[in-house]
């Protein structure tokens, strides 16, 4: 086999791997950082809605709310430990609103997670309430 020093064949290929792998690199790196953020809320509500539950039936709304952060989010969960939580009346609130910063890509530079929740508290039975009770 003999090679063409001459030939323009082939040549477009390695040139164009050039001029496209950095725009590759830049919109994957978009799509994971996007898609970690996605990921950020969902499992951030889901443990906000569960302690928020938790504290709504008299339980520690934090163990329940860090026990699903630490399921999705793993040792990424550690940023997220900033969650206010309040009991009035018949309801139950928690909020979570933390700004994490982004070390992977230029851009951007942080992402903001956010999310809240309002439990109403019930009790139902199956028969009438007491006297004075809630209803």
């Amino acid at each position: 086999m003999r090679i063409d020093l001459r030939s323009r064949r082939g040549v477009s290929n390695p040139a164009a791997f050039i001029l496209v792998f950095p725009v590759w690199y830049i919109v994957i790196g978009i799509l994971l950082v996007l898609g970690f953020w996605m990921w950020s809320l969902a499992i951030n509500f889901i443990g906000i809605s569960q302690g928020g539950q938790a504290l709504a039936v008299g339980r520690d709304p934090e163990m329940a709310r860090r026990g699903v952060i630490a399921a999705g989010l793993g040792g990424f969960g550690t940023d997220y430990a900033d969650a206010s939580y309040s009991r009035a009346g018949r309801e139950a609130t928690a909020s979570i609103d933390k700004t994490i910063p982004v070390q992977a890509f230029p851009a951007p530079r942080a992402i903001t997670i956010q999310a809240g929740t309002i439990i109403r508290i019930e009790k139902f039975y199956s028969r009438p309430p007491e006297a004075g009770g809630w209803e």
